[in-house]
C-alpha cells in the first residue's frame, strides 16, 4: 500500500503551474509554484521533458 503524501510522509500539496521551454534544442519543463512566496525560496523544478510522466500512466 503506498503511503499517504500528507499524514504518512507530511508533505504539503502545492500547486505548480507548468511551462515547457527550449534549452540548446532540448524541450524542457519549468514547474514553477503559483504562491510567489515559495519561487523566491527556490521552490521549483526545471526537467527535460522526457524524464516527466503522469504517474496515472506510469504504473
Amino acid at each position: 500500500m503506498d503511503p499517504d503524501p500528507k499524514a504518512d510522509l507530511g508533505y504539503e500539496p502545492l500547486e505548480l503551474d507548468v511551462i515547457s521551454a527550449e534549452n540548446r534544442g532540448v524541450n524542457q519543463l519549468l514547474f514553477l509554484p503559483s504562491d510567489e512566496e515559495a519561487l523566491r525560496a527556490d521552490a521549483f523544478i526545471v526537467a527535460d521533458e522526457g524524464a516527466v510522466c503522469d504517474v496515472r500512466d506510469c504504473r
